[in-house]
């Protein structure tokens, strides 16, 4: 894994020295994604377009001078800088070489070739993570694409006949963009739901990229075509063979592609069944003993070690179980908010193990995110489908009387996250167009109001994000309800938040972490087969656990799902409480025009008093820093 990093100049204004300037400072602002390599070149075309491209790498295949990025083909028509793991390169290679001769044997050529032969077709063929740059001197045309789920990032920003992209905003900052500001639709965003969705960003005037797209800039401007949805890309079932023998074959088959490497790999252990599920699958895969890792904590609800050490002993692994305490954030905090990209509720978690992980020597983590999305892990998967009904018989009451049960609601049940959703959810205020957005919201509507300075700006983004789910629920009209909640889960949690902080918080560290639950083929294999098929009453994940080769014992399996959270609730009532409140209660004139100090200051109350958790003051804490930080 790498940073890439590049300036398209369509005839600017600015020097080229200002514009070699400016991509150093990028690259400087990426030395932590890739400190093995750096890359510069400047290509030069006449009556066309410039190229300024960079690379920072961490050397993962063919580690040697082979693989030094920004690469060309024999002629030099063609240039490349990538963030990627091509996990079935070998396979391409071969299918390309009756007409190239291949000089490395990195993926990254493969890569090059692939588009030499193919144009930007090559994507389909393409099985793995990325986000990369393309210049194609002849065409005339820079090309940046991202892989089909949104594993790895990549911003971008235009102005003036300059186009930059990076594979992180804060090093589209470095390079000192004129007046970046605050937006306001991140900022909802950010506060609705813990995280910012794909395409905005917390700066207005740099956008991402989105996930399953690629961006194609020349001299007539930008544009950006959709190449992948899992929904349009649904597979043919082959019904003469069991659907558990095919998700089997399917989840074996990307876990082999995922452990091609030529350094040190493990992988990350909760205990739960994703995780489990992975190392089941390495260990049925490897012949070498692999590193494993996990947290471990004081505070006994939130430690996992017990199972963690049981799939450990059952699938022979070498195992660390690594204590984390209030002592160790405490110390890591100011790091940890340094390397956050944007604003986000979770990720120092996933800094903190990657932390442990690169400690260890590993420099190659899998990990089990994606299990819950596809199959059907989370309680959204069974709570939202009987909201639902119970909104069919309740949609015909008035709102006034609406409005009078939930208000209710608030008078006689202790205030709680929980109970706030629920009077939110009698009022049908969703944070969306969906009771799904209701489900994942970090703050509600009523609290929002609250928190906002600014009554117009609110309902403003209010406004605006409910015709934007509501243009998205009607996309997917079509799904049943089950494949639409993990649609949704994959599109507007799993890839904003948990795929954005694993990126940023293991990147930090200079780790590779790698996801084999959402191999594209996988994904698309699960939104082929019968949903009725993915929630079965008292066995959770059935189709993964029966699909496995070495089977999970009954105690992880049936156990209580625990996510992989911090004792946050603890600790900013103990030792860290001094730090959180100092920020919370001290004005921010950046945020003045978006945020009420009033608000802030009731919701840091409202946890010291257990009316909300620790996710909602928390959120608030790392908005003012990363602000203080950043701009």
């Amino acid at each position: 894994m790498c940073g890439i990093a590049g300036i398209l100049d369509n005839q600017s204004k600015l020097s080229p020295n200002n514009i070699s300037i400016a991509l150093n400072s990028m690259l400087n602002a990426l030395k932590h994604r890739g400190p093995d390599d750096r890359g510069e070149e400047k290509i030069l075309c006449k009556k066309g377009l410039n190229m300024y491209l960079g690379h920072q790498r961490l050397s993962i295949i063919d580690p040697g001078p082979g693989g030094h990025q920004p690469m060309s083909n024999d002629d030099s028509s063609i240039w490349i800088s990538t963030n990627s793991e091509i996990y079935n390169y070998k396979e391409l290679k071969n299918e390309l070489n009756a007409k190239f001769r291949f000089r490395t044997k990195t993926d990254t050529e493969v890569l090059l070739k692939s588009y030499e032969a193919w144009g930007i077709d090559c994507i389909e063929k393409l099985r793995g993570m990325f986000a990369f740059a393309i210049y194609d001197t002849k065409n005339k045309k820079l090309i940046l694409a991202r892989d089909r789920l949104g594993i790895k990032p990549l911003y971008y920003y235009s102005k003036e006949n300059l186009l930059l992209f990076s594979s992180e905003l804060r090093s589209t900052l470095a390079s000192k963009i004129p007046n970046p500001e605050l937006n306001s639709t991140g900022i909802f965003q950010y506060l609705a739901f813990g995280r910012i969705g794909s395409t905005e960003t917390i700066v207005n005037s740099i956008k991402e990229v989105p996930p399953g797209h690629f961006l194609i800039a020349d001299k007539n401007g930008i544009k950006i075509e959709k190449y992948w949805d899992p929904v349009k890309n649904k597979i043919t079932i082959n019904h003469k063979k069991p659907i558990i023998e095919q998700i089997g074959y399917e989840f074996e088959e990307a876990v082999k592609l995922h452990l091609v490497s030529d350094v040190s790999l493990g992988a990350f252990l909760s205990g739960g069944i994703d995780s489990s599920a992975i190392v089941s699958a390495i260990a049925s895969n490897s012949p070498n003993k692999i590193q494993t890792i996990s947290a471990t904590f004081n505070e006994k609800k939130y430690d996992e070690s017990k199972y963690s050490t049981q799939i450990s002993n059952l699938y022979n692994t070498h195992h660390y179980n690594e204590l984390l305490d209030e002592n160790d954030i405490l110390q890591k905090l100011p790091d940890a908010l340094a390397a956050m990209d944007q604003p986000t509720v979770d990720g120092i978690n996933t800094y903190m193990i990657s932390r442990l992980a690169i400690n260890k020597g590993m420099k190659v983590a899998l990990s089990g995110l994606g299990g819950d999305e596809l199959f059907a892990g989370y309680d959204s998967f069974h709570l939202i489908p009987k909201l639902e009904n119970i909104k069919k018989v309740t949609s015909a009451l008035p709102l006034f009387l609406k409005n009078q049960l939930g208000n209710m609601v608030s008078k006689f049940l202790k205030d709680s996250d929980k109970n706030t959703k629920l009077k939110h959810y009698i009022k049908e205020k969703y944070n969306g167009s969906h009771i799904y957005f209701l489900i994942r919201a970090l703050f509600c509507e009523e609290e929002l109001l609250n928190i906002f300075s600014s009554s117009n700006i609110f309902h403003k983004e209010l406004e605006k994000n409910f015709h934007k789910t509501q243009e998205l629920i009607d996309s997917k009209s079509a799904l049943s309800s089950i494949d639409l909640i993990s649609y949704l889960e994959l599109t507007q949690y799993m890839a904003p938040a948990l795929l954005r902080d694993t990126d940023m918080m293991s990147m930090a560290h200079s780790l590779e972490v790698r996801v084999p639950l959402i191999d594209h083929k996988l994904v698309e294999l699960m939104f082929s087969i019968p949903p009725s098929m993915k929630t079965h009453q008292g066995s959770p994940k059935r189709l993964l656990v029966n699909s496995l080769k070495l089977k999970l014992p009954d105690s992880v399996v049936n156990r209580k799902k625990m996510g992989f959270t911090l004792p946050f609730d603890d600790w900013m009532k103990g030792k860290m409480r001094s730090e959180i409140e100092t920020v919370l209660l001290s004005p921010s004139e950046k945020l003045s025009a978006f945020i009420s100090e009033e608000g802030v200051r009731k919701t840091w109350e409202n946890f010291l008093d257990n009316k909300c958790s620790w996710s909602r003051p928390w959120s608030l804490y790392v908005l003012k820093k990363w602000i203080d930080i950043n701009l």
